[in-house]
């Protein structure tokens, strides 16, 4: 496993378990882990490298920022995939947050069904109805791991 690759993996675990035990992602994990992308890819591949960092890291946010704004996800979820971004580049940084998008998707069937809220969130949905969220969550930084680690073992979303 590459350096970088390695690295995303670590700090995507470290994100997951904390947002599991505490239901936050810590600033020492999002913004170490964007500036230990930023270094290792300008140390490997130099001034492109880092370009090509930042730019994973202006994707990542921009993919989730206007989920944040909507109040879906909390900041640090948003934080973690742009540093993932930085890390792993924005072509792999795709995959990963489609993958992520579908195992928090199942996460959150997962969570209304538990509580009993599958059924009447189905049929809202399907009449066009707008409630006010239920207070039922989930710690997305699960699914930004989960999305890396099957980004991994499955076929890349773009390449």
């Amino acid at each position: 496993m590459e350096l970088v690759q390695g690295c995303a993996v670590s700090a995507a675990s470290v994100a997951a378990l904390i947002d599991v035990w505490s239901r936050r992602i810590p600033n020492w994990v999002t913004f170490g882990t964007l500036l230990g992308g930023v270094l290792i890819n300008a140390w490997l591949h130099g001034f492109s490298g880092a370009l090509l960092a930042l730019t994973g890291a202006g994707l990542g946010l921009a993919l989730l920022l206007p989920f944040y704004m909507m109040r879906a996800i909390g900041a640090g979820d948003v934080k973690l995939l742009a540093a993932i971004g930085a890390l792993i580049g924005p072509s792999m940084l795709v995959s990963v947050a489609v993958y992520g998008a579908l195992v928090g998707g199942a996460m959150s069937v997962f969570v209304l069904v538990r509580r009993r809220l599958l059924l009447r969130t189905l049929g809202d949905m399907l009449a066009g109805e707008v409630r006010a969220r239920s207070g039922a969550t989930a710690p997305y930084g699960v699914a930004i791991a989960s999305g890396m680690y099957l980004s991994l073992l499955l076929p890349a979303v773009i390449s």
